[in-house]
């Protein structure tokens, strides 16, 4: 039952970005790396909170569609890859963990071009996937975050220049409003996966699965390439009285940026 809903996320979670990509042609992609803390609790695996180091790296792409001649209405895709190591000095152990995470939206757009200013707001839906290992436990060595949301997205841009460079500086957030997560029942045991694990898929909201993703970058566009530097501060915060599951990073990033009109040899529209 477990195997077959970690399939079906994952094949949603392709579905939707490979969607994206036919709805409209790419416009802008964005690759970049992150490096920076992580703290986690997990209280199927321990009581304890584990701190540590996190690195990652993620895709996004920001497209206009077609039937919208005005430009107003955007849509973005986005897919994170995460590597992390959790140590707890008083238990004196270690939890590997893994993120995979993906997700599809749209924003629409208010703009002020004589300030430089835009206004973006709009709906976003986003899969969460987090296997975890604890390194000596030997009753219960795994534990996973699983949840898909629906999310409010928002942020603010100002673009500026100076000669022979442009320059953006941005701030998105978005927040979970409803959606599913799973919660493995209390004290049962993963190693019982061949007899089926006691747990539950629910109803998933903002007064029993708490998250918050927010970032703060700056796009630097020179006469050959565009770049990105920036910080991130990622929020969950979920589970029931018995058990509680928590994680929080915050990571320093720096990116790549090109359009497709770069991909053929002109340099893009300005930021």
């Amino acid at each position: 039952m477990l195997r077959k809903l970690h399939i079906i996320l994952l094949l949603l979670s392709i579905h939707l970005i490979v969607h994206a990509e036919k709805w409209s042609q790419p416009y802008e992609n964005i690759l970049t790396l992150r490096y920076g803390g992580m703290w986690q609790q997990d209280q199927y695996l321990s009581p304890l909170l584990y701190s540590g180091q996190a690195i990652g790296i993620s895709n996004e792409w920001w497209q206009n569609f077609r039937r919208d001649t005005t430009q107003d209405w955007q849509h973005v895709g986005q897919l994170h890859i995460t590597g992390a190591m959790a140590y707890s000095e008083r238990k004196n152990n270690l939890i590997y963990s893994m993120g995979l995470q993906g997700g599809w939206g749209t924003q629409y757009t208010w703009k002020w071009p004589h300030l430089g200013l835009q206004l973006l707001l709009g709906p976003y839906i986003d899969m969460d996937l987090s296997p975890k290992i604890q390194a000596s436990n030997v009753n219960k060595p795994y534990s996973m975050d699983l949840s898909i949301n629906l999310n409010a997205m928002g942020g603010i841009r100002w673009t500026f220049h100076a000669p022979k460079t442009s320059y953006r500086l941005q701030y998105l957030a978005r927040t979970n409003l409803i959606g599913i997560d799973y919660l493995p029942d209390y004290w049962h045991s993963y190693f019982e996966m061949s007899e089926g694990v006691l747990g539950q898929i629910r109803c998933a909201g903002m007064w029993n699965h708490r998250r918050i993703h927010h970032e703060l970058t700056l796009d630097m566009q020179f006469i050959r390439s565009t770049w990105r530097i920036g910080v991130k501060h990622e929020y969950i915060e979920y589970g029931t009285t018995n058990m509680m599951f928590s994680r929080e990073q915050v990571s320093a990033i720096i990116g790549w940026i090109w359009e497709e009109k770069r991909m053929r040899g002109r340099i893009g529209r300005e930021l």
